[in-house]
This record gives C-alpha cells, structure tokens and sequence, in this order.
C-alpha cells in the first residue's frame, strides 16, 4: 500500500514542499522503481460558435426545438498540465514491512493559486502530488495528495 502526507496545510509560491511517502508490504516486493510527480492541472471551459447545416436545423425544427438563429455555441472543458516535474525516489530494489521516503520540490515563483470552481476566467487549477510504484509484470501502486496553494 503506498500513501502520501504533506508537511502542511498549505503552501505559497515559491515555497518548498516535504512529502513523505509510505510504503507498506505485507510481503517483500520487487519494484523497479519509487518515483514522485508534482502536477498542476489547469482545466478550461471553452466556448465555441457552430452553424447549423440546413439538415440539423431542420432536424430540430421537427422536433420543436426552437431556434432564433441558425448559431448554435458549444461548451466544451479542456484539461491539460500547465506544470510537471518528477522525481525518482528510490531505484530498483524489495520492498518490505513499512518504509517511509522523502520527496521535496519547489513550487514555481509563478505558481497560480489553487482554484476548485469555475470563476470569473473560467478556469480550474489543481496541484497534486502522484506517486508511483512501478511494479515488473503487474499493475503499478499509486496515490494522490493534493496540494493547497494560497493566491492573492
């Protein structure tokens, strides 16, 4: 079992962030490797504007759905990573009982702040802690932490 803790609550840009990483085996286990990723996620509503082709208009004419123009504006939500930066923890080696590693990165001077609605610029911003436990010949252990960063 693999789980992640933080060394606070929350965190500014620029600061520098401790997580401990626990690894716990009820029987020894070879991995290849123990890595840790810092993600930021930033996840967009977008607007675009279609014209109706003659046959959908008069599709949804048919079905009574009204409509004043032949525009029709779309919303669709794009997610992409705006930062990542991985770290390998340990190398190839058993695993076993309980193990705790360390991990630090350093949140960018430019690091927007932590955002879980959609606001004013449409955007949502997410940091994360992910680590991995990359396992030979079987599905890999992971988990998640995120992290709090405070903004103006």
């Amino acid at each position: 079992m693999l789980s992640i803790s933080l060394d606070r609550a929350s965190y500014s840009p620029g600061d520098t962030i401790t997580a401990t990483i626990s690894v716990r085996q009820a029987k020894p286990l070879e991995a290849r490797s123990l890595s840790a990723t810092l993600i930021c996620t930033k996840r967009e509503k977008v607007k675009t504007q279609v014209v109706l082709d003659r046959y959908d208009y008069d599709r949804d004419k048919e079905m009574s759905i009204p409509y004043s123009s032949h525009m029709e504006t779309k919303t669709e939500q794009r997610q992409h990573a705006a930062f990542e930066q991985e770290k390998k923890v340990s190398g190839q080696r058993t695993f076993s009982g309980e193990e705790t590693f360390t991990a630090q990165f350093t949140l960018p001077a430019s690091a927007a702040p932590t955002d879980r609605e959609f606001g004013h610029d449409n955007t949502i911003i997410s940091w994360k802690i992910r680590a991995k436990l990359d396992i030979p010949f079987a599905f890999d252990e992971n988990a998640e932490a995120e992290v709090a960063v405070e903004g103006p």
